[in-house]
């Protein structure tokens, strides 16, 4: 990990795992370039991780899509690819969605190097929750895996994201461990003791009835069950709760939100969300503060537009979010909750206020998010049909 003033490095940060099975992630202030074992296994402590899973299965008679929405980040999608293609269990389908380039980088390296492997697919209207719907009609699988660009995939991801799936009809979503893939900057460690990405080393299950947690927030915080770089569905799961909101993700007017919404659309739905932490993947992180600044603001604004957005759905919702609303404050804002216990000593403040700036601004960004894009969706439509007319007319 970066020490300060990003002159060397401070600590070590490391995933201890057997096989398939995370055990402990240990981290050690250590300024030196060498870091001895011992260190590492007094850092362990007495372990007690949860059984093992195995991964392997006779009959997999479930195929398995992996969906990837990019834009204009060709080097960082050819990395993603790689890990991919080197999975202990390859996906029966590739489906990469080009959304609203700037230039053919993407289109250009599928060509030389995945022709054949992966289909390319262009969205030319902007947004992760239009760009992952695009995806989704264009595979045959049962089993539907997402993930970002910006991603190297853990070699066992394939198989352990499916796995909870095939073993039980009842789970429509799967989300996985997110570990940094580095942590260079002091920005990065911000972004990772933010807390917005890895959800712990011990497998969850989360439905309305026997695995409700308890209290009243259940499920309307729905970033405990994961984030959208690491997510799987049974499609038949997502179709029936209407897929993503277009009008959410990165990209829209409402920066973020669409993981969230399906997570809790999922739940609502009626089916399990189950955390597996045995499928990782590790994320690059921003790197410079400018980018923590915006993917703060980001995160707050998503938080906001997918609360709004509920909301809308159902407003009888708006008692039940009103009687939750004291534990939601504590939750996000209280001196003493677990998201402001675990920001380090140096955490600038002004990134705390951005986030909560952004989740006020998240209830007009998804009402203007959502008017663009019925006027996008209107001016596809009236496109659509102007090309029928005139094939017909030829």
């Amino acid at each position: 990990m970066a020490g300060e003033g990003n002159d060397g490095y401070g600590g070590v940060f490391c995933l201890v795992r057997s096989g398939v099975q995370p055990l402990s992630i240990v981290e050690l202030d250590h300024p030196g370039p060498v870091v001895a074992t011992a260190d590492v296994l007094a850092a362990l402590g007495s372990l007690h991780p949860s059984p093992s899973i195995s991964l392997d299965r006779r009959c997999r008679d479930q195929r398995i899509a992996v969906i990837i929405a990019t834009r204009d980040r060709a080097e960082s999608l050819n990395r993603c690819l790689v890990s991919l293609f080197d999975q202990t269990r390859l996906p029966d389908e590739v489906i990469v969605v080009d959304n609203a380039p700037a230039s053919t980088a993407t289109a250009d390296l599928l060509a030389r190097h995945y022709c054949g492997r992966v289909r390319h697919v262009l969205e030319p209207t902007p947004g992760l929750g239009r760009a992952h719907n695009t995806g989704l009609r264009h595979v045959s699988s049962d089993l539907v895996l997402f993930t970002d660009d910006d991603v190297v995939l853990d070699r066992y991801w394939v198989a352990a994201m499916a796995h909870p799936m095939e073993e039980d009809a009842a789970v429509g979503c799967v989300t996985g461990l997110i570990l940094p893939a580095e942590l260079e900057t002091r920005a990065q460690v911000w972004a990772e003791r933010h807390g917005g990405f890895g959800k712990g080393l011990r497998p969850r299950t989360y439905d309305l009835g026997v695995n409700r947690p308890k209290g009243a927030l259940f499920p309307f915080t729905a970033g405990q069950f994961g984030s959208g770089a690491n997510m799987a569905f049974r499609a038949s799961a997502l179709k029936q709760v209407g897929g993503f909101d277009s009008a959410l993700g990165a990209g829209t007017l409402a920066c973020g939100g669409d993981d969230l919404a399906a997570f809790f659309s999922i739940i609502s739905g009626g089916f399990r969300l189950v955390y597996q932490p045995q499928g990782i993947v590790w994320h690059h992180h921003r790197r410079g503060e400018d980018g923590m600044r915006r993917q703060a603001y980001c995160y707050g604004l998503g938080l906001g537009a997918y609360l709004t957005k509920i909301l809308l759905d159902d407003p009888r919702r708006f008692f039940r979010l009103a009687a939750a609303l004291p534990a939601g404050i504590l939750h996000m804002a209280g001196p003493f909750s677990i998201k402001r216990l675990r920001l380090p000593s140096d955490y600038p403040e002004r990134l705390v206020w951005i986030e909560r700036l952004g989740i006020v601004a998240g209830v007009p960004g998804y009402l203007r998010s959502l008017s663009k894009m019925r006027r996008d969706d209107r001016a596809r439509s009236i496109a659509s049909s102007s090309n029928t007319i005139a094939s017909k007319e030829t």
